[in-house]
C-alpha cells in the first residue's frame, strides 16, 4: 500500500484549516430592525386609555376569573385540529434545522459487494469481493453552511411564535365564543320574558274586550305582537345553538349543540395593564415572526452571495477488492484514496447576480412587512384600549336608560289596566324596554370581549 505523501497532507492541512477558523461576517439587520420600529416615533405611553403602568398579565388565569371558561381553553388547546397542524409546522421547522446542521459534518459511507462471471462456454464462475468506506465534507469557506443554520434557526423562531400566535388567538377565541354563547342565552331569556308579558298583555285584552272596554282592534294588534315575540324567541334560540355549535367546534368537539352553558358571564378583571408600546416588540408573536423572517432572509442573501466563490470539497476512503472473501481485510488488499476538489462558476450568464438580487429583494420586502406589522399592532392595541374605554363610558348611561325603560313600562301597564292609555302606547313602551335591556346586555357582553381582544392584542400569555 502506497504511503500518503507529505506534499498532499501539507496540501489538506493547509485548506482544512483556513475553512474551520475562516472569520464569516454578513450585513447584520439589527440597525434596519431598529429604524424601522424607530420610525413610526412610538411614544412611551398609549394615547388611549387609562391602563398604561405595570407589567402586562403573563396569563390568561391573570384576566379571566372562571374556572369552567380556563378549564374550556384548556380544552381547546390539547384538541383542536388547527391547532396540532401549527404543532407539526414547529416540528417541520426543527427537522430542516436539524438538516441544516447536519452540513457541518462530513458524510460517512460505506458500501460492499459480490459479483461473479464466467464465459458461455465454461461453467467455472470467477467470483470478486469488494469492500470500501468513504467520507466527504465540504469546507464551509465562504459561511454558506453557516448562514443557512441561521436562516433555519430564524425560519425556527418565526414558526415558533406563529404557534403561539395561534395558541393565543384560539384561547381569545374560545373565550369569545363563550361569552357570546351565554349572551344568546341570556337573549332567549329576554326574548321569552317578553312573550309571557305579551301573552299576559293579551289576556287583558280579551278581559276588557269581553266587558266592552277594548275593541277588537285591539285584540289583533296585542295577537300580532305575540306572533312577534315568537318569532324573536325562534332566532333568539336559533342563534343560541349556533353560538353553541361554534363553541364546541373550537373545543374539537362534534358541534351537536348539547354543551352545557351557564347563565352568568365570566368575571374579568376590570382594568387590564398595557404597559409601554416599546413592550409591544417583544411581546407579540406577530412581530416576533416578522422580526425573525427579516433575520432569515439576511442570511439567505449571506447564502446567495457565496455563489460567487468557489466551493471547496475533500473526500477520502478505504477499498478492498478480491477475488477470495477471506481476504477483504488484508491489509495488502487494502487501498487508500484521498482527494481534494475546488469549483466554482465561471460564467452562469448572469444567474448568480440575480440570485443575489432576488435575496436582497426579498430582505426588503420582510424589513418592509415587519415595519407594517408593528404599526397594524400599535394600531390594534390603540384601537382596543379606546374600546374598552367607550364602553365604561357608555354602560352608566345604557344601565340607566334600561332601569327607566323598564320603569315607563311598568308606568305604562298600570295606566292601560286602568284604562288611562291605548293599548298601542303599552307596546310601544314594551318594544323599548326590551330593546334597550338588550342593549344593556350586548354592553355587557362587549365589556367583557374588549378585554379579552386587549389582552390578546397586547400579546397574550408569554
Amino acid at each position: 500500500m502506497n504511503k500518503l505523501s507529505p506534499a498532499l497532507a501539507l496540501v489538506l492541512l493547509a485548506t482544512a484549516v483556513p475553512s474551520c477558523a475562516s472569520s464569516r461576517s454578513q450585513t447584520s439587520p439589527e440597525p434596519l430592525i431598529t429604524q424601522e420600529a424607530t420610525a413610526l416615533n412610538a411614544p412611551e405611553r398609549w394615547a388611549f386609555g387609562p391602563e398604561t403602568d405595570g407589567e402586562v398579565a403573563a396569563g390568561w388565569s391573570e384576566i379571566i376569573k372562571d374556572d369552567a371558561l380556563l378549564a374550556l381553553m384548556d380544552e381547546a388547546l390539547a384538541a383542536n385540529p388547527g391547532l396540532r397542524a401549527s404543532a407539526e409546522s414547529v416540528r417541520r421547522s426543527e427537522a430542516f434545522l436539524r438538516q441544516s446542521r447536519s452540513g457541518l459534518l462530513p458524510s460517512l459511507g460505506a458500501s460492499a459487494g459480490a459479483s461473479g462471471s464466467s464465459p458461455f462456454e465454461d461453467a467455472d464462475l470467477s467470483e470478486n469481493y469488494s469492500l470500501g468506506v468513504s467520507a466527504s465534507w465540504e469546507a464551509d469557506l465562504w459561511g454558506a453552511i453557516s448562514s443557512d443554520i441561521l436562516a433555519s434557526e430564524y425560519d425556527l423562531v418565526s414558526t415558533e411564535a406563529v404557534y403561539r400566535s395561534s395558541r393565543e388567538s384560539l384561547a381569545a377565541a374560545v373565550a369569545r365564543a363563550y361569552v357570546v354563547a351565554i349572551d344568546a342565552g341570556n337573549a332567549v331569556a329576554l326574548s321569552q320574558a317578553t312573550l309571557t308579558a305579551q301573552e299576559e298583555t293579551l289576556r287583558i285584552v280579551n278581559v276588557r274586550y269581553e266587558l266592552g272596554a277594548a275593541d277588537r282592534r285591539e285584540q289583533v294588534l296585542a295577537e300580532s305582537d305575540i306572533a312577534s315575540a315568537r318569532d324573536s324567541l325562534e332566532q333568539a334560540l336559533a342563534a343560541q345553538r349556533s353560538a353553541v355549535r361554534a363553541l364546541e367546534v373550537l373545543l374539537g368537539r362534534y358541534p351537536d349543540g348539547t354543551l352545557p352553558i351557564p347563565d352568568t358571564l365570566p368575571a374579568v378583571t376590570d382594568v387590564v395593564i398595557a404597559g409601554q408600546p416599546a413592550d409591544l416588540l417583544r411581546r407579540r408573536p406577530d412581530i416576533v415572526a416578522a422580526e425573525s423572517s427579516v433575520r432569515s432572509a439576511f442570511a439567505n442573501t449571506a447564502i446567495a452571495r457565496t455563489g460567487r466563490w468557489p466551493s471547496l470539497s475533500l473526500s477520502g476512503g478505504v477499498s478492498s477488492a478480491t477475488s477470495d472473501l477471506g481476504d477483504l481485510v488484508d491489509p495488502a488488499a487494502l487501498a487508500l484514496s484521498l482527494g481534494i476538489r475546488l469549483a466554482g462558476t465561471l460564467f452562469d450568464g448572469g444567474l448568480t447576480t440575480a440570485r443575489i438580487d432576488a435575496a436582497e429583494s426579498n430582505g426588503r420586502i420582510a424589513l418592509a412587512n415587519y415595519g407594517s406589522t408593528v404599526l397594524d399592532a400599535y394600531a390594534d392595541v390603540e384601537g382596543r384600549l379606546d374600546d374598552v374605554q367607550t364602553l365604561r363610558n357608555r354602560a352608566g348611561y345604557v344601565e340607566t336608560a334600561a332601569e327607566n325603560a323598564r320603569e315607563t313600562l311598568r308606568l305604562a301597564e298600570i295606566q292601560y289596566r286602568e284604562g288611562a292609555i291605548d293599548l298601542l302606547d303599552v307596546l310601544t313602551f314594551r318594544q323599548r324596554s326590551f330593546q334597550a335591556d338588550r342593549t344593556l346586555l350586548s354592553l355587557r357582553r362587549a365589556q367583557i370581549e374588549s378585554r379579552i381582544t386587549l389582552y390578546l392584542a397586547l400579546g397574550g400569555a408569554i
